[in-house]
């Protein structure tokens, strides 16, 4: 990622106020961190482009000399490198998703500049487009798809599927995790992201317009191999994912990266159900009590139904330590599955877990994170391993 002394925005916008106000917000966030160049037109915009390299444009897509799409096209014509975002006012936002849909790597609603995350929502734009640039130049991939959906809410599904991505990507691999959620979506709240850019943008299109670069676009990136695609985060971005748009984004997804983990939040949608027929693996996820068991045993049957033939597991979240119950044998054996792990074996996981999104990497030595990183070893294997009985 660009170092902060480095980056370079243009910014080209007809409206003096509207300018002041932006370079404002921006210099106040990082000092002088930013070095924002003005320019009023089109024109003046296009030669700036031509004689300076910049890390990101801020486009007003109604100046003086062009209007409309028109304004990003000839933008985008001529600077393919930089991240190119969109300044639209509310009654424009068709128009600056058609931008996105069409190569523009983010849109803000000029409404919202005094927001104190402008300068985020740039620095993570560029990093979008320095990723899609780097996807379109990748070699393509035939990762595995991994999906994993609770027995029921609160069985810490989320936590386990982060820390299974970070566990690979530390073990050298590259992993995309996925929140295929239509409504809201805990992904970006646990990974302590801001940006409303996920699953959502993706799914306002049809699914032949969902692209590897379209995905990257979308993707937080983590480092170290890591990205995530987060969920709804607001009501305005909820929206139905068809079984097209799931084959869609899978498609995209594992030729991007060795691995692709999907949360899975609701066991009877299609979209879910088109997610475990192309999995590798589907691990439901339950809690070492009784009601955890009763609630796994009522959706077994439904996932051993839609999956491929040995293709389901289970993982067992024992969030209450020293409990006295069935032992994992015994659970795979109700179940009729073989058991991935037992998460987390004692009590400081729990706790760390509830502050922290990646336990795994930030408390390596607890057994939590023993225990994740022998699930990521089971399931870089060929086939799954999973626990003796």
């Amino acid at each position: 990622m660009y170092r902060q002394s480095e980056l370079s925005i243009l910014l080209i916008e007809d409206e003096p106020d509207a300018a002041r106000l932006i370079e404002h917000v921006l210099s106040k966030a990082a000092g002088e961190a930013v070095t924002v160049e003005w320019a009023c037109d089109l024109r003046s915009g296009l030669a700036r482009l031509a004689e300076m390299q910049f890390q990101a444009v801020l486009l007003d897509l109604d100046l003086p000399d062009s209007t409309g799409f028109d304004t990003f096209a000839s933008v985008r014509q001529k600077a393919l490198e930089p991240a190119v975002i969109v300044l639209t006012g509310a009654e424009d936002e068709d128009l600056a998703l058609q931008a996105v849909r069409a190569g523009a790597d983010d849109y803000l609603l000029k409404s919202d500049i005094r927001d104190r995350f402008l300068l985020q929502r740039v620095r993570h734009a560029v990093e979008r487009s320095r990723l899609k640039n780097q996807c379109a130049a990748g070699a393509i991939k035939e990762g595995k798809i991994f999906s994993f959906v609770g027995a029921k809410g609160g069985a810490g599904t989320t936590t386990v599927v982060i820390n299974l991505a970070a566990a690979l990507a530390d073990a050298g691999k590259t992993v995309i995790a996925i929140e295929l959620a239509p409504e809201y979506g805990s992904f970006a709240a646990l990974l302590n992201r801001s940006s409303t850019w996920g699953v959502s943008a993706l799914l306002r299109a049809a699914p032949e317009t969902i692209s590897r670069e379209a995905l990257t676009s979308c993707l937080e990136d983590f480092g170290g191999g890591f990205r995530a695609l987060c969920g709804p985060s607001r009501v305005e971005d909820q929206h139905p994912v068809s079984p097209e748009q799931v084959r869609a984004l899978l498609g995209a997804a594992r030729s991007m990266a060795d691995y692709v983990l999907i949360d899975i939040p609701i066991l009877s949608a299609p979209a879910s159900q088109e997610t475990i027929r192309y999995s590798a693996l589907t691990t439901l996820v339950l809690e070492r009590n009784r009601i955890g068991l009763h609630a796994a045993l009522g959706k077994m049957p439904a996932l051993q139904t839609v999956a491929s033939p040995g293709a389901v597991a289970a993982a067992i979240n024992n969030k209450t330590p020293f409990t006295e119950f069935l032992t994992p044998a015994e659970f795979g054996k109700r179940l009729g599955c073989g058991i991935l792990g037992v998460v987390p074996p004692a009590p400081d996981a729990g706790a760390g877990t509830e502050f922290e999104p990646f336990p795994v990497l930030s408390r390596p030595d607890i057994p939590f994170s023993n225990c994740v990183r022998e699930m990521a070893r089971r399931l870089s294997t060929a086939p799954v391993r999973f626990l003796a009985a």
